[in-house]
């Protein structure tokens, strides 16, 4: 389609235009993220529910991020050699399977264990996804993939999130005992989960080649893909930084949410799912922002605007009332949602667009190692933190470093154009 027409039939036209890979990949994510939606809820309150303290969940998540910056690389070199959809089968498979053990374990050796083994097949299909989803776009329509990935994603997660917000409180309201109840909205995820491993298995070996520059030339070792090193350690530590501070308090949401702002099971499954919700529309509008904005200031604007509401959810509980800290602990996490994690298909895009396709997957594991590994320390940290009492530090400390990553981004890459800049 002609760019000459509107931004609407621009848009439309590029989402058209995707391949069969891209169109069967879609699909695969909004069956896998149902499970992650209903997950980001109830695990840690599960944990909760069955008499692990929150240090407890600090040290699983603490083993999961150090898990996963072991084998990062090693996924990331290996993701690099097979073919994509492999990584996404036994990624996912595994996945799957690990997160059907752990709701029905209530030995702390067996759940730290499975969730280090359920680490080890994260990193494999977050290697992967990237690089394929760069590899299925030509480059002018690369933000629009990404995007639209972004959006089905977080659509999934918004479903799973209510899934889990609501059938529990359900089930319980018929007899049946918590536990039980939050098991059994697991089980549902977890059945759309295997359901979307049958688009992954069909898709087929079709990349767009691109071509690297100095593709002739033969390095060995650990690191031989890597051809851009200044570039790859400059995303890498934008994105450690970020993780470190993210560490502190997302994978630890729910908790803040039941014990310091004493929300119910279903009013934090609906702040979740409204959260995915306005993702998924920001996702998808990213495309409209970078065609006014380019890639980089559209990642800077929306990153800076949201760092104010990481300290309102934070402070909400000092700021509001009993009645109404839920409404607004809730509406500045929708805020904070939508605003930081908009850029992220951005960031996405422009990362793949700066870097060699030869080294992008193994990019993609070096990161993982460093973002899991500083993502673990802020976790166990956050989580002793807010046991001994603190919610308030874990929200500085994640204020403070995202500012920081922002300002790296905007040192390193101010005046850089991306792919899908504006002509």
């Amino acid at each position: 389609m002609s760019n000459e027409a509107g931004p609407e039939l621009s848009y439309l036209g590029k989402i058209r235009n995707f391949g069969w890979n891209a169109r069967l990949y879609l699909l695969h994510i909004f069956g896998m993220d149902v499970i992650h939606g209903a997950w980001e809820v109830l695990f840690n309150l599960y944990l909760l529910a069955i008499g692990f303290p929150v240090t407890f969940i600090g040290l699983r998540l603490a083993v999961l991020g150090v898990a996963t910056a072991i084998a990062s690389i090693p996924a990331g070199r290996l993701a690099d050699r097979i073919d994509r959809k492999w990584g996404f089968i036994i990624g996912d498979g595994g996945g799957a399977i690990c997160s059907l053990v752990l709701i029905m374990s209530i030995d702390g050796t067996t759940i730290l264990a499975v969730s280090a083994i359920s680490a080890c097949f994260g990193a494999l299909h977050h290697v992967t996804e990237i690089p394929f989803m760069a590899e299925n776009s030509e480059p002018r329509e690369r933000i629009h993939l990404f995007s639209v990935g972004s959006g089905f994603r977080t659509l999934a997660a918004m479903f799973g999130a209510l899934v889990a917000g609501f059938l529990p409180r359900m089930l319980m309201g018929d007899g049946m005992e918590m536990v039980e109840a939050y098991r059994f909205a697991v089980h549902v995820g977890i059945g759309w989960w295997f359901i979307s491993l049958i688009p992954a298995v069909l898709l087929r070996r079709n990349p767009i080649i691109e071509e690297d520059e100095g593709a002739g030339e033969v390095r060995k070792g650990l690191f031989a893909a890597i051809k851009t090193p200044r570039t790859v350690f400059r995303f890498v530590a934008i994105s450690a930084i970020l993780s470190l501070g993210a560490g502190f308090v997302l994978r630890l949401a729910n908790v803040f949410f039941l014990k310091d702002v004493h929300a119910h099971e279903y009013e934090i499954g609906t702040v979740f799912a409204v959260g995915s919700l306005f993702l998924a529309i920001g996702a998808f509008l990213a495309p409209f922002v970078v065609a006014k904005l380019g890639e980089v200031a559209s990642i800077l604007w929306t990153r800076f605007a949201a760092i104010p509401f990481i300290l309102l959810i934070g402070y909400a509980p000092d700021l509001a009332t009993p009645e109404t800290v839920v409404s607004i602990a809730g509406l500045a996490w929708v805020l904070r949602t939508t605003l930081f994690n908009m850029s992220n298909p951005v960031m996405e895009s422009f990362s793949m667009g700066q870097l060699q396709p030869s080294e992008r997957a193994t990019f993609v594991g070096i990161s993982s190692m460093f973002t899991g590994g500083l993502a673990a320390v802020g976790a166990y940290i956050g989580a002793s933190l807010m046991d001994a009492g603190d919610y308030r530090t874990p929200f500085i400390v994640m204020a403070v470093t995202y500012l920081l990553s922002t300002y790296l981004f905007l040192h390193w890459f101010r005046g850089t154009k991306g792919l899908s800049d504006p002509a």
